[in-house]
């Protein structure tokens, strides 16, 4: 099966705990603090390769976790990094980030991997909670307390793989784009006289001295395609990565003009852009003879103006030289197209936890809301008036505390953040 499409979730490591722990040794009563910090979790990168053809391995699997870091250690030793997970996608594959608006499903994209070995980090792993080294100062000698390891990112995220491609061809079921890439590549598609032949893109390669075109066949498309009707509008979307598009009219077929606005009304519905997009227009079957071709010609002619249309037989291959001299010429000057989006954005922490917070006053005292503020409540432990200390200079800093004393905070209220409370 040809697998263009998968939904994954996609979790990355979380950081290790630090250590709590105090140096002892003959002679040395009295060490010092000497815990580490926990090590970072590992990430979830997904890694573009041309050693796969589809999304297959994503389909029956659909949850991938990447490793958790390692505690800190005593002697102020780190905690080791967790492996990252490393998830190899084909060449051309986009990935969304699946946001939730409501009710609304919005996908933002993440990247588009449209070279070999091209990464996109998609999952950052967890810090590590820093140790409680880490806390020693003039006033807090002995600190009795040390960090919780973050969470690492958690995501739903869309795979999408549109082919990358010099030519894509279009056109009505049983138009001959199955037959021409037969031609003019190595590609062996299966060709029958009847509609839906194709039933998955195929990819040839087509050579002309050291030069190559890459040429997608794409299944045939009907009216409606475009909401959904036939089979086209499952690869619709491998078009728009082609560099240019060879639109191909069957000359058997009733009225060309009427197969000609078709196609191009299906393509612009899915995609406006596609109506910019180079292309070049194929009369194929002129070997059958067909007894009005010249009125049809004329009317197709009238329609597209001075827009050169080619006329060739992908059976017999009259006329289909002259057709790809003109495509490797025109190819060699069109560029890659690529996702409207920067290319290499990466969710960071600071993306999917804004340095932002809201104070609720409650019956029973407060609440503060901030994925920033959650996080580092999550990471420390409340049963230490140290670590208490330390959470309230933070909030202090950011401002949080000034908010809940004009809403009346006094000394014994209490103050939720997330799943924690905490006595001010």
């Amino acid at each position: 099966m040809f697998y263009d499409q998968a939904t994954i979730e996609v979790k990355a490591g979380a950081g290790g705990n630090g250590m709590v722990s105090f140096y002892r040794a003959k002679g040395v009563p009295k060490g010092g603090p000497d815990g580490g910090d926990g090590g970072y979790g590992g990430s979830v990168i997904v890694q573009a390769t041309n050693r796969l053809n589809t999304l297959s391995n994503y389909i029956s699997r659909k949850k991938f976790n990447a490793a958790d870091g390692e505690k800190g250690g005593t002697k102020n030793c780190h905690g080791k990094k967790g492996d990252d997970l490393v998830l190899l996608v084909p060449v051309g594959t986009v990935i969304f980030f699946i946001k939730q608006h409501g009710k609304e499903t919005v996908n933002e994209v993440m990247g588009d991997l449209v070279e070999d070995g091209q990464q996109l980090l998609i999952a950052s792993g967890g810090r590590g909670g820093f140790g409680n080294f880490h806390f020693k100062a003039a006033n807090r000698q002995s600190p009795d307390f040390a960090e919780a390891g973050s969470q690492g990112d958690h995501h739903t995220v869309k795979l999408e793989l549109r082919l990358l491609a010099d030519v894509g061809l279009v056109g009505f079921p049983n138009a001959g784009k199955s037959t021409l890439i037969s031609r003019v590549s190595n590609a062996r598609p299966k060709i029958a006289n009847y509609p839906f032949t194709t039933l998955i893109p195929n990819l040839g390669v087509t050579t002309r001295g050291d030069d190559h075109l890459v040429v997608a066949d794409i299944p045939g498309l009907i009216e409606g395609a475009a909401e959904g009707k036939g089979l086209g509008h499952e690869f619709l979307r491998h078009v728009a990565r082609c560099r240019l598009i060879l639109h191909m009219i069957d000359a058997t077929g009733d009225d060309w003009v009427a197969q000609y606005k078709t196609i191009r009304s299906e393509l612009i519905k899915f995609d406006p852009k596609l109506a910019e997009k180079k292309e070049l227009i194929v009369v194929n079957k002129i070997d059958a003879q067909v007894a009005d071709a010249d009125v049809q010609l004329k009317a197709l002619k009238k329609l597209v103006g001075r827009q050169k249309i080619y006329q060739i037989s992908a059976v017999t291959g009259d006329g289909v030289k002259p057709l790809f001299n003109d495509i490797f010429t025109l190819a060699s000057k069109l560029p890659v197209p690529q996702m409207d989006s920067d290319q290499h954005k990466v969710f960071t922490f600071e993306d999917i936890m804004p340095d932002m917070f809201e104070v609720k006053k409650l019956a029973s005292g407060f609440r503060i809301q901030g994925k920033k503020i959650e996080e580092l409540a999550h990471r420390l432990n409340f049963s230490s008036w140290q670590a208490r200390e330390r959470f309230f200079d933070i909030i202090a800093r950011h401002g949080a505390v000034k908010q809940m004393k004009k809403l009346g905070l006094k000394a014994g209220d209490k103050i939720w953040i997330g799943e924690k409370v905490v006595e001010y």
